[in-house]
């Protein structure tokens, strides 16, 4: 078994790699017999789950292959629904490596002890989730290349849209500079890595949101509050899948197992509680804004979203499973438990995905204007290809993979030297502080008797005059 990796960088020898302190070969018959050693010495559940994320990730890659060739008609969208099943998958897999940094802020970055559980699991997660983002959206554009050379050699600062691909590519060099420093034990450019996470975790987002927000043709997504919405969709999503992720980590006894039921649950209980009713009030917000609306398009959206072909989605999906459910599971005492916490925040991340759908397709499926496209009575219709559900399906599946290579061939415990402002740094820092020593018989020496002050060593000792006796001079 090749094991837990500790984190250091390979070391390459010519013929073999040493990655965790444990060397591999590198000859083709040598690493073949290794992996297949691996294999072999997985358990059978395992070899399974490996075998089913292999399998999807396998038709997802088939799939993607059909998307890239040029005129191909794929995808299920239409001139009057643009954005499909990839456009909510990027913004699903994007807000929730958004949430999952917000979270994780509360121990990297401001140092709250009970959040540090959160914080090596959180990076891997939003790493994985960040590619994932990247590579659907890349498909949905037909010609990947252009996302990177169109915004390097054509900027756009007044578009809200070239700043989102700017900002999320920043915020992907960040969190490969946080996970590096992480398991290479570099503190302070972890710590500056957290640091500029967080900010990045807030203004990425609400940038995503503008790009809704600025579109007036379309009155559902336009308005101020879309990107307030996104920001805490996505604080909802990254808990929620925390919370699901925790659950696997208690159940299995992996790494920092002793520690989910006191102290990395009770957290995700609390932040879950906090998104939740927070995206309650906006979205309770957003319906009652548009049914009152003097707009027709926005109108007509929110009845489609409450009464017409999303209601469904919306009521039974979006409503019961992802704000109801979790809140009752939440408030309960005697559903308060690991168990109960991973249905809600299971609950929670499956509402959060319907909501992304409900909202890419509310904001098209009634539009007004002549430049909303053409649209087929009553509302415009929209169904998913076989293609554009295997990508998304596929997306999941390599962040699934991903972070289980992770748990298995790194070490996910938690450690104390990666927050700069935590208790267990100050108590270190304390240590380390010069220790100054005491004579105490000098010292009691020269304070004499309790209540005397304290006289210079060799002083004079003179004695005290007789406040009953007449001075010298006077007699």
């Amino acid at each position: 078994m090749l094991g837990a990796v500790a984190g250091r960088l390979p070391s390459l020898d010519g013929r073999s790699v040493t990655l965790g302190g444990r060397t591999l070969p590198l000859a083709p018959r040598a690493a073949v017999a290794a992996v297949v050693g691996e294999i072999t010495s997985m358990p059978r559940g395992l070899r399974l789950w490996f075998a089913f994320l292999l399998g999807v990730c396998g038709l997802a890659a088939i799939a993607a292959l059909i998307a890239l060739p040029p005129g191909w008609e794929v995808f299920g969208t239409t001139p009057s629904f643009e954005w499909g099943l990839l456009i909510i998958g990027y913004v699903f897999f994007a807000i929730t490596t958004s949430g999952l940094c917000l979270a994780s802020s509360l121990g990297t970055v401001f140092g709250i002890e009970r959040f540090r559980p959160l914080e090596k699991r959180h990076a891997i997660l939003a790493l994985l989730c960040l590619i994932a983002a990247f590579g659907i959206i890349a498909l949905d554009l037909h010609y990947p290349v252009r996302m990177v050379f169109g915004a390097m050699f054509v900027p756009s600062p007044s578009s809200p849209m070239w700043w989102m691909g700017v900002f999320y590519g920043v915020y992907l060099v960040v969190l490969v500079v946080e996970v590096w420093s992480m398991f290479t034990h570099h503190p302070r450019i972890h710590q500056a890595a957290c640091t500029m996470a967080a900010g990045t975790a807030i203004v990425a987002p609400a940038t995503l949101g503008a790009v809704f927000g600025v579109l007036v043709a379309r009155p559902f997504w336009h308005g101020p509050f879309t990107p307030v919405l996104m920001v805490a969709t996505a604080f909802l999503s990254g808990v929620a899948l925390l919370a699901v992720v925790f659950f696997a980590v208690a159940r299995l006894r992996l790494a920092g197992s002793d520690r989910v039921a006191t102290v990395a649950m009770p957290a995700i209980r609390l932040l879950l509680g906090v998104g939740l009713v927070v995206v309650s009030l906006l979205v309770a917000r957003h319906v009652a804004a548009g049914l009152s609306s003097d707009r027709p398009g926005y109108v007509a959206a929110t009845e489609a979203l409450l009464f017409g072909p999303l209601a469904a989605q919306f009521w039974g999906v979006r409503v019961a499973i992802g704000l109801a459910l979790p809140i009752v599971l939440l408030v309960l005492p005697r559903t308060r438990t690991v168990t109960g916490t991973f249905v809600a925040g299971l609950g929670a991340i499956i509402g959060v995905f319907a909501d992304r759908f409900t909202f890419v397709a509310a904001g098209q499926i009634a539009p007004t204007t002549s430049v909303s496209g053409t649209v087929s009575s009553p509302f415009a219709g929209y169904t998913p290809s076989p293609v554009e559900v295997l990508i998304v399906l596929g997306a999941a599946a390599f962040v699934a993979l991903g972070y289980t290579l992770a748990e298995r061939y790194l070490d996910l415990g938690e450690s104390d030297d990666h927050i700069g402002g935590s208790l267990a740094a100050m108590r270190g820092a304390l240590r380390r502080l010069p220790r100054p020593r005491v004579d105490l018989v000098a010292t009691l020496r020269r304070r004499g008797p309790a209540g005397a002050e304290a006289r210079p060593a060799g002083a004079e000792t003179r004695p005290t005059a007789d406040p009953g006796r007449e001075p010298e001079a006077a007699r």
